[in-house]
């Protein structure tokens, strides 16, 4: 109910429902001035998560950035020649190469291939430098060996061959690590849009470096060179077996075609191919001719046989055809049909003269049927005379086609050694001017790309750029401190703020106690000991909020009460009582926990009877009560009784006992158990006039605090209030809260 009237007045009073020209500006600058606090409190509440982060990462960085070989680098500039000189006007074995994109990047994987690279090791003798042969290097200390995480995994789990080795593979596979080694530290890169490609070498010394990267560009010109030379002597000796192989071609297919032309007559050109294709074309038409009269002779024979067949007869039959004898026939079994209905409705189906005619119908349909399967017959005769022409006709095509096409096949072969002949010359002809042309060009030969800048000895290192390595480690480790700090802040499950609590529930606030200094020793004496401290004005500040709440003074016991074990339940409700005797009510402090027995120690006082001989009924009220020196609070301990707390406390006895303190005492403070841990405590809220419900700041979960106040109100309990306990006021003034920076804002108030 709390919650919804707090919900409507935030409605009601809502800024957006009073908006005013110039407001929009104003709430965008107050909601980032309110996102700059949020984030400032962030920071200063985990200042020391984040500076441990940073110190951690920073230093990591640092150290790693100190231990780290300072790497040097030299440069070569090698320049692709894109301006050719052209003496003979014949193109090469190995054409110059077109220095466009493709042709760069080409290159480019040249100088970055590993066979580059073992001529490289090769030419300087890398193979003996511990720099690329791991083998030569010193054994690092153990402690940067176990600092390895590739060590970290065990060696069980490694993939390693069982397979052995000869001493050629591993000495092969030594060199491959070496060559792996430089291409590591080699760098090939096009110079933008230019002819020149970079190439780069990282080295612990820096006149090595500067001596692999000239060597990688005097070994890059020569490669092209030897390129060039190797594929102009390959061609050359292959053009030479060629050329032998193409001189007896040239003359064997020659032989050939004149020997052909005497085995087929073809010595001479006739016109008897042309007078073959006439005859065979005008043989094809009436081939065509005839093939087509089959087809219409057949189809009519498939119709009328069908017609025969089917429900119509001979009547259809003689529709298709257009026979007049089956036509006139037909008319008179139509007139024969109609005399015999007139007969049969005149004398009877019985009657001689209606069988006569009948008779005669049957005489004359056996007739039609007669004459029909005649002209079937013809009509197959029709279909097989047809057929027989188309076969004799097919007959002469293929004996004309054979002939042409063993013609055509004479020529073709003609043709086919014809064209062999001329090819195995005209090659013969072409690589014989080739090979002239290379011999002429072999000592012509020059590299495609020419050295325009040798690398210098580097003064300075490359690598590693320590201030660049610290700083990124400075932004990551303080970003990651960040987020560390906000997932912190997230997982936070306790209450730090009674807003937060009376927002979450609608149970109004009480304030805040202030934690004790670490030295201040316990709450019960610091309340007398400190009384201008902020804990003892908590406790003023408690006992006016209950008298506003209770001004006509009937509600005179008062329950202190929480949901588990530690949230300083005991400790609150032992300073608040005697805050109200030094402040001359009339004060009796209870301890109602029956199970853990401590208010008689916070205020040293003895135990040998209380409040458990009292509803027993072995000792008297007057017995029990303990007078605080220091306060003069009435004090009743909790006893050392034998029966179950939840059977004494909940007896009549204990409701008439609090009858009567409340009779005699201004103020009845009870101590009660927590209400999740045990049951007594919710009889007590029962019996109690207003409770008083603790939370542990930051640490109570929010969960459990409200089960807690749940089991409370359902016990029937007056809650008048939550009461946040141990508070850190400077963390507590670190957040966005209404309350924040309470006490904590005003230290100068205050003597701790």
């Amino acid at each position: 109910m709390a919650t919804q009237e707090l919900q409507e007045q935030s409605r009601h009073s809502s800024p957006d429902s009073r908006r005013v020209p110039g407001s929009v500006s104003y709430d965008l600058s107050a909601s980032a001035a309110s996102a700059v606090r949020r984030t400032t409190g962030l920071l200063r509440r985990h200042k020391l998560l984040i500076g441990t982060v940073i110190v951690i990462g920073t230093g990591l960085a640092a150290f790693v950035a100190f231990r780290m070989t300072p790497l040097y680098t030299a440069e070569t500039l090698i320049m692709v020649e894109h301006r050719k000189n052209t003496v003979l006007n014949f193109e090469g074995v190995v054409s110059d190469m077109t220095p466009d994109i493709s042709a760069l990047q080409s290159e480019v994987a040249i100088l970055k291939s590993p066979a580059f690279a073992e001529k490289v090791v090769r030419k300087l003798g890398l193979m003996n430098d511990p720099e690329f042969n791991a083998a030569l290097r010193p054994e690092q200390p153990a402690w940067l060996t176990a600092l390895n995480p590739r060590n970290w995994i065990p060696a069980s789990w490694r993939q390693t061959s069982d397979v052995a080795l000869s001493p050629e593979e591993v000495e092969r596979n030594r060199m491959t690590a070496v060559i792996n080694a430089v291409l590591d530290n080699t760098s090939v890169r096009p110079q933008g849009r230019s002819y020149v490609i970079a190439v780069s070498f990282d080295s612990e010394d820096p006149r090595k470096s500067s001596l692999i990267a000239n060597t990688m560009a005097d070994l890059y010109l020569v490669d092209q060179l030897d390129t060039k030379f190797t594929a102009s002597k390959r061609a050359t000796q292959w053009l030479e077996e060629r050329l032998t192989d193409l001189r007896k071609e040239a003359q064997t297919t020659g032989d050939a075609v004149e020997k052909y032309r005497t085995e087929h007559g073809l010595t001479t050109a006739s016109n008897e191919n042309t007078v073959v294709s006439q005859q065979l074309s005008a043989l094809n038409a009436d081939y065509i001719l005839a093939r087509s009269k089959r087809q219409e002779a057949e189809t009519k024979l498939r119709e009328v046989t069908t017609l025969a067949n089917s429900p119509r007869g001979v009547s259809a039959v003689g529709d298709v055809l257009g026979s007049p004898l089956i036509q006139a026939l037909r008319e008179r079994e139509v007139d024969l049909q109609r005399q015999i209905a007139d007969a049969t409705n005149r004398y009877g189906s019985k009657h001689p003269v209606l069988q006569a005619m009948q008779s005669q119908l049957r005489d004359l349909q056996g007739q039609i049927k007669s004459d029909v399967a005649k002209i079937v017959a013809n009509l197959g005769n029709e279909v097989d005379l047809a057929k027989g022409r188309e076969q004799a006709l097919k007959t002469s095509l293929d004996q004309l086609e054979a002939k042409q096409n063993q013609q055509q096949e004479a020529t073709v072969g003609l043709r086919t050694l014809e064209r062999d002949a001329s090819t195995a010359q005209s090659m013969y002809e072409a690589l014989l001017t080739r090979s002239q042309q290379i011999a002429a060009q072999t000592d012509m030969r020059q590299p495609d790309a020419r050295v325009v800048s040798e690398a210098a000895i580097p003064l300075d290192p490359s690598q590693p750029n320590r201030k660049l390595m610290i700083l990124l480690a400075l932004v990551a480790s303080g970003t990651l401190g960040v987020l560390l700090a906000m997932l912190r802040e997230r997982a936070e499950s306790g209450f730090r703020s009674p807003h937060q609590f009376e927002l979450a529930t609608g149970v109004r606030s009480l304030g805040i106690v202030p934690r004790i200094p670490r030295f201040g020793g316990a709450p019960a004496s610091y309340i007398v000991d400190k009384p201008v401290s902020a804990f003892a004005e908590s406790m003023q500040n408690l006992r006016t909020s209950l008298l506003l709440a209770n001004p006509d003074g009937r509600h005179r016991v008062i329950l202190f009460s929480s949901s588990v074990p530690g949230e300083g339940k005991s400790s609150v409700a032992a300073a608040f009582a005697r805050t109200c005797a030094n402040a001359g009510q009339r004060t009796i402090l209870v301890d109602c926990d029956l199970r853990r027995k401590c208010l008689h120690d916070m205020l040293g006082l003895a135990n040998n009877r209380g409040l458990s001989e009292v509803l027993a009924g072995t000792a008297a009220l007057e017995d029990v009560i303990q007078v605080d020196p220091r306060t003069g609070l009435h004090v009743i301990s909790a006893g050392h009784g034998r029966t179950l707390p939840q059977d004494t406390l909940g007896s009549s006895g204990m409701h008439q006992l609090l009858s009567r303190l409340s009779v005699n005492y201004d103020r009845v403070v009870l101590d009660s158990p927590p209400v999740l841990a045990v049951s007594e405590g919710k009889l007590l809220a029962a019996l109690a006039d207003q409770t008083v419900f603790i939370v542990r700041w930051g640490q109570t979960k929010r969960g459990t605090a409200m089960a807690g106040l749940k089991e409370v109100i359902e016990a029937g309990g007056e809650v008048v209030g939550v009461l946040f306990s141990q508070v850190d006021t400077r963390r507590h003034a670190q957040y966005e809260f209404p309350d924040s920076g309470r006490y904590h804002g005003y230290r100068r108030y205050y003597a701790n």
